[in-house]
């Protein structure tokens, strides 16, 4: 089995495309942010986490976080 800590960070289209072309199984988890001070770019969505269990690598997701607008404003007025 291949070092799975390589996909951590990856966009998730891509670590699938490279588990794909090992034939190696794997399952989708998505996680969600509950932070109210970040908002989610559902156009990039990431690997946070990688597990191997029996196998199957579990790959756990979120959306890229982005600061709210009150936390843009607020590290602008603040630096």
């Amino acid at each position: 089995m291949m070092d799975i800590r390589i996909l951590i960070g990856m966009p998730l289209w891509y670590a699938k495309s490279v588990l794909e072309g090992k034939n190696i199984p794997y399952v989708l988890e998505q996680t969600v942010s509950r932070s109210h001070y970040f908002s989610c770019d559902d156009q990039e969505i990431y690997v946070i986490r990688a597990v191997e269990r029996d196998g199957v690598v579990h790959l756990v997701y979120n959306y890229s976080l982005k600061a709210s607008d009150s936390v843009q404003q607020a590290l602008h007025d603040g630096g």
